[in-house]
């Protein structure tokens, strides 16, 4: 305790000296608070962003193989229990909605121009398309598929209309109202077809060169499905998956959504050994500054290390205020670092967050510094600084008090 508090008295004794010693690592350590709390935010709402784009928090499939191929080959992946698991999950907390999806390949043509696509279908009541222009708000009940740029979404009663794809819609030169003709090989080798209103157009990223949508009734009229191949289901949070996941039968077969966005999981990763590095450089570069100074420190204080060993103190005690002196550095730019990156970040919040455009429409992108700063910010500065300290420590107790009282002299 009294060599805390004699730590304490010597690095604040020399202020200023002590502040512009930190202040590489305070304003290190607050960029850092803010990139990592503009990062987090972001790599949440691309989460978000990718599990209601299409994937869900969960899907609940009858076999195992339906993952593998039976997105657009519903035929083979029957799902005989849909209703009873559709149930029993809708009872289950935090569950927002379970409801059946499909998909098909289909070839369109309008005119003289074809080209082939992937159909996906939903309820009507769970897709959304955002509009083309303002801040992005998507409701966290329903897919959000792709940014409306002409027509509307599909409304209830709406049967065999087709949302297209930007880019198919180019290809086909089709615009809203025209009529597509979709083709589609059943099982046995059976063609089906029909005309198609389109509805609407949108864009999405590397979507709208493949994709259109149609309601999930439809669909099933099309392709002569009997059952749904698979279930989607929204949860209020990523923290229900696991428990949501564990009250399904053993009997179906389930995939969450790190399974099924294995690019966001990678580029997260990717991210977070991105901002180790910015961590560690900065925490070197504040080692080599720290040791520095301790070392001039410890080399102007020798009559102070000479008297206090005269008078009988060990060595191991006056090694121990030497890292504390350095630890305590570390503490005090670590915790001003935080401080000054957290008002930071407030700052920009109160000044609406930080904003870039998506296509047409505006993201809104929050600063929200996490608890998890502090400790994998402060606790590495805490430690580098008492390893700074370290090899000038040893300096201060190498020497005998009457050696240490002559190089002071």
């Amino acid at each position: 305790m009294r060599n805390l508090l004699l730590a304490f008295r010597n690095v604040l004794r020399h202020k200023r000296k002590t502040f512009a010693v930190l202040l590489p690592l305070i304003i290190g350590l607050a960029g850092l608070v803010v990139f990592q709390g503009f990062l987090s935010e972001m790599t949440r709402a691309w989460r978000d962003q990718s599990i209601l784009g299409g994937i869900g928090y969960l899907q609940v499939a009858g076999t195992s193989g339906y993952f593998e191929d039976g997105e657009f080959n519903p035929y083979d992946y029957p799902f005989p229990q849909s209703e009873q698991v559709s149930k029993q999950l809708a009872g289950e907390p935090g569950v927002k909605a379970v409801f059946p999806s499909t998909g098909f390949v289909a070839m369109a043509g309008l005119g003289e121009e074809s080209t082939s696509l992937l159909v996906k279908a939903y309820p009507i009541e769970r897709m959304y398309f955002s509009p083309n222009k303002g801040v992005v708000k998507a409701p966290s009940d329903r897919f959000s598929l792709g940014t409306l740029q002409a027509g509307n979404a599909l409304r209830p009663g709406d049967r065999n209309v087709l949302i297209l794809g930007q880019t198919l819609a180019r290809i086909l030169k089709a615009g809203v109202g025209d009529t597509v003709t979709l083709m589609a090989i059943l099982p046995g080798g059976q063609l089906t077809g029909r005309d198609f209103v389109i509805g609407g157009i949108f864009t999405a990223p590397q979507q709208d060169n493949l994709f259109g949508y149609t309601d999930y009734d439809t669909a099933v009229d099309f392709t002569h499905l009997s059952q749904p191949p698979v279930l989607d289901v929204l949860l209020d949070g990523v923290g229900r998956v696991d428990s949501v996941a564990a009250s399904l039968t053993p009997r179906v077969s389930f995939r969450t959504w790190k399974e099924l966005s294995t690019t966001y999981v990678q580029v997260n990763s990717l991210l977070s050994n991105f901002l180790t590095v910015i961590r560690l450089v900065i925490l070197i570069v504040t080692l080599f500054i720290l040791a520095n100074v301790m070392n001039r420190v410890v080399l102007e204080r020798m009559r102070e290390w000479g008297t206090l060993r005269a008078l009988g103190t060990k060595k191991r005690s006056i090694l121990a205020l030497v890292i504390l002196e350095g630890s305590l550095m570390g503490t005090v730019g670590g915790a001003l670092g935080i401080l000054l990156g957290v008002g930071m970040a407030a700052l920009i919040n109160l000044r609406g967050g930080l904003s870039y455009h998506q296509a047409e429409q505006i993201v809104q992108i929050f600063v929200r510094p996490g608890l998890n700063s502090v400790l994998i910010n402060v606790v590495p500065a805490i430690f580098v600084g008492g390893l700074a300290a370290f090899l000038p420590a040893l300096r201060a107790i190498k020497l005998s008090p009457s050696e240490c009282l002559r190089v002071a002299a």
